[in-house]
């Protein structure tokens, strides 16, 4: 017997390392195998417990059968009885009943007959022996298991409340906390459920006296010992009395009180926060003002206690905006903390990053709106505490610390919109680009969210104008070595018709057209000419014409452009100045608007000039396309079939005969393979009845040649519409190409995603195509062919590969489980023995010798593309 489990349970542990754990459940009896192990007394009690594991983690995922759950449950109940009465291996049977309940969980069975026969264990299980120290884990097991067939099924323990309030009430050891969580969890439901508690369907009555006064008392009891409760348990067990509370308004709040001043001061994250939510959900109904404002100077008084983490005090400062009910959309309400108390909300130069963003944002919700304060006394105090983020900034160089401050800054202009921050924001914006031009995407990121949420505010021209005006008064050399951040501001300048392209600076007129000539005449020495700096620059001129027009800029954005279309490196470049040069040179502004369109990206540069040049053009957007989100096609493969053709691109300079390996290969390549498939695709019954100018086409992939797309002038509801796909592979990998589809429904275009291009490995495995021996000779060319590859293995640097795996069922069983695409590619077969021989398109093999020792089989593996023998476990 000994030998058998031990058997069973290698067996189990080498396949389930492999991944392939369906194999083991796909023998219906190979659970109740299993359990048989569980009755046998001479089984090692660690060895039941991995038994137990095992059904319990891969069960369900492998696919056993709902049919049979009935006989596993019962089966198991049996083995639990037996332990129970023997009065011995708690432990596995502890895990049978958590198995148990897994199993009926996972399987849906709540509301059937071994699902009551379970239950009926278990509480007869923690009705036995209460008190009892040597059944304590037994029966905290039991308790948990019942708590989560509630917690899945609500209602299904409620006819058995008093039974289970009298358990909790007798009970002294430390499975105390267990009844408790199982109390209240059907409390719970009972009280919560309106008309009556529902589990699968089926409605159980519910009783809840006219007289309170007893579920009083239970709670009462409940919260007199949450000492002798774990953080865990009590968590679990107060938000069921949060939810009874709420529902069942006899009971008062008020017998959270004494626990919320008792953890009031502690220091521990947990039940602090259990506090603060109690507080949170039964506001003004269990604190007094005095105790609240104790809750709030205990909360202020952790942020900047030295023996906290900044998570901890994070959570401080969390909890502080919650109870406050503040938020940056409503400016009237602030948290309530007195002037003497700021100071504590200040950061500190020790204070991460976070912490310090996070009180700022307290400190910003101590005052209301600043609108209309005269002397700006509250705003000073509020950038005074940016001070110390912003010399983080300034000395580091910090990207983290950047974007901390801008949303700091962000927060509290949004709240106050005060004049004067939007000075100070200008002050440290001109300092943070002049030493840190990196920071320019962060800065009109900043910026652009501000005109979002407060567009009748005029600091986003602002800030705008001041970053034009330091950007084109920059030295020369910082211009080059961070142009493309530079550009992207001059993007956003040149489409606002306030901030003219030309300005004076120190007596010197400077501009936009001439930083940008700069760039232009040194770009070899800044991106060797490249194709986005050129582009980068065209858009900025492409902005001031079509916003500020050619009157004051006609000379020096000409001779600009002139440069451009003679000198540029890039060809394309080139043509796109000429282009402007021509409009400029002969068109007026009010043409040039109605032919090119503003841009703010460089991919976006304009495309559609000459077509708006031509009559009857559609304006922008009129050719936009709509995605949905569900598609409304059905595609579906039905057939995949190898061809292999002459490849026309091969020069053939070979006499025909086969001697090597590299020969072979040579002979491989006149042949070109392509997948030959057929697909059908439909349209949906929730679909229209017809679409026009239907176009599927394919995601490319690098394993393969690009697939073309396929075109339908019409598709009706109710036909099947069959076409081919010639799929070339230029590695034998499998794959799933994206597709999607585009067709018109009345006058919109409309694209949806259909089901993907599947190219499974199944349909990579072919017969091996060459003959390589005269006459044919498949078990000679099989022999040949292995010997080559095995004397390429021996080379320095080969991409052949050998392996030995072994199988353990018997040459019967593995010829029958074998899959239809590696049966086709059998090349021979005995008595004791099998060989394949499997071709991988465009020029890739695997070959394979299976042979039998007893009980099992050895396969030897040889191929010059090492993937496939990623296949090798699903295809037998």
């Amino acid at each position: 017997m000994s030998g058998s489990w031990e058997d069973t349970l290698i067996k189990s542990r080498q396949v389930i390392s492999s991944g392939a754990y369906d194999k083991l459940f796909s023998d219906n009896y190979f659970i109740f195998d299993l359990i048989k192990l569980l009755y046998s007394e001479s089984t090692d009690e660690r060895i039941k417990l991995e038994l137990l594991v095992l059904i319990e983690e891969f069960s369900q995922e492998a696919g056993v059968q709902t049919a049979n759950v009935d006989q596993i449950v019962q089966s198991l109940l049996d083995v639990c009885h037996q332990l129970t009465k023997r009065g011995r291996q708690f432990n596995v049977t502890c895990q049978i009943l958590t198995t148990l309940t897994t199993i009926l969980i996972l399987y849906d069975q709540q509301d059937t007959d071994v699902c009551q026969s379970v239950v009926q264990t278990l509480l007869a299980t923690i009705s036995n022996g209460v008190n009892v120290t040597e059944n304590r884990l037994l029966h905290s097991t039991a308790c948990q298991c019942l708590t989560q067939l509630e917690e899945d099924s609500p209602g299904l323990l409620w006819r058995e409340k008093d039974s289970l309030i009298k358990l909790m009430r007798q009970e002294r050891t430390s499975v105390y906390e267990d009844y408790v969580m199982l109390v209240t969890k059907v409390l719970q439901h009972g009280f919560s459920a309106t008309d009556g508690i529902w589990t699968k369907g089926k409605e159980v009555d519910r009783v809840v006296p006219l007289d309170p006064a007893e579920y009083r008392q239970i709670i009462s009891q409940i919260m007199d010992n949450t000492s002798l409760f774990t953080q865990g348990g009590l968590w679990h067990i107060v938000l069921d009395l949060v939810n009874i509370v709420q529902n069942y308004h006899e009971i008062s709040a008020t017998i959270f009180k004494p626990m919320m001043l008792h953890y009031m001061s502690t220091f521990d994250t947990a039940l602090l926060h259990l506090v603060v939510f109690i507080q949170s959900e039964f506001e003004m109904e269990v604190l007094t003002d005095v105790e609240e404002k104790q809750l709030q100077n205990r909360l202020l008084a952790g942020l900047n206690h030295p023996s906290l983490i900044p998570a901890q005090q994070l959570f401080y400062c969390h909890w502080i905006e919650c109870l406050s009910h503040v938020t940056l959309l409503n400016p009237d309400v602030s948290v309530g903390i007195c002037d003497d108390q700021h100071q504590v909300l200040f950061p500190s130069v020790f204070d991460p990053i976070d912490c310090q963003l996070a009180k700022l944002g307290l400190l910003n919700f101590c005052f209301p709106s600043l609108v209309k304060e005269d002397n700006g006394k509250a705003a000073a105090m509020l950038l005074a505490g940016v001070g110390y983020l912003h010399k983080l900034v300034w000395h580091t160089g910090s990207p983290r610390a950047a974007k901390a401050l801008f949303r700091a800054l962000f927060s509290m202009y949004r709240r106050h919109c005060s004049k004067s921050f939007s000075q100070d924001i200008n002050r440290f914006l001109r300092g943070l680009i002049s030493g840190f031009p990196f920071f320019i995407p962060q800065a009109l990121d900043f910026i652009e969210s501000l005109r979002e949420m407060t567009p009748d505010s005029p600091v986003y021209l602002e800030i705008l104008r001041l970053l034009h005006h330091q950007v084109i008064s920059t030295p020369q050399q910082q211009a080059a070595q961070h142009c493309y951040f530079y550009l992207q501001v001059l993007k956003r300048a040149s489409l606002q018709t306030e901030i003219p392209p030309q300005v004076q600076v120190h007596c010197v007129l400077q501009g936009t057209v001439r930083f940008l000539s700069y760039l232009a005449e040194n770009s070899l020495s800044i991106d060797e000419g490249s194709w986005r700096l050129g582009t980068s620059i065209l858009v900025v001129c492409q902005n001031i014409l079509v916003c500020h027009g050619t009157r004051n800029l006609y000379t020096d954005i000409g001779d600009l452009l002139f440069y451009l279309m003679v000198n540029y490196r890039d060809t394309d470049i080139k043509d796109k100045a000429r282009f402007y040069y021509m409009l400029i040179t002969s068109s007026t502004d009010e043409k040039i608007c109605m032919i090119i369109q503003p841009t703010t990206d460089s991919h976006l540069f304009h495309q559609e000039a000459i077509s708006n040049l031509l009559p009857n053009n559609k304006a922008r957007g009129h050719s936009s396309v709509v995605d949905l989100e569900k598609s409304i096609f059905h595609l579906e493969k039905l057939k995949v079939q190898a061809e292999f053709f002459w490849n026309n691109d091969y020069k053939d300079t070979d006499d025909g005969k086969i001697g090597d390996l590299k020969t072979y290969y040579q002979t491989l390549n006149k042949y070109r393979t392509v997948l030959k498939t057929v697909h059908r695709i439909s349209l949906a019954e929730s679909g229209p009845k017809g679409v026009l100018a239907l176009c599927i086409y394919f995601e490319d992939d690098s394993s393969y040649q690009p697939v073309k797309e396929v075109r339908f002038p019409r598709i009706n509801k109710e036909a099947l519409y069959k076409f081919d796909l010639d799929i070339i592979p230029l590695i034998p990998l499998p794959t799933k190409k994206m597709t999607r589809c585009e067709f018109v429904d009345g006058d919109q275009t409309f694209r949806c995603r259909v089901s993907d291009l599947d190219i499974a490995k199944e349909d990579l495995f072919f017969p091996l195509p060459v003959e390589i021996t005269s006459p044919a000779d498949k078990e000679r060319d099989f022999q040949t062919l292995w010997d080559w590859l095995a004397e390429d293995v021996k080379q320095e640097g080969s991409t052949c590969l050998e392996s030995v795996m072994t199988v353990q069922k018997p040459m019967a069983n593995f010829l029958s489980s074998v899959k239809p695409c590696l049966r086709t590619c059998q090349v021979s077969q005995g008595a004791d023995f099998v060989k394949y021989g499997v071709f991988l398109p465009p020029n890739k093999h695997l070959l394979i010798s299976v042979t039998s020792q007893n009980d099992y089989v050895i396969m030897k593996l040889i191929t010059d593309f090492y993937q496939s023998l990623l296949f090798i476990r699903q295809l037998i």
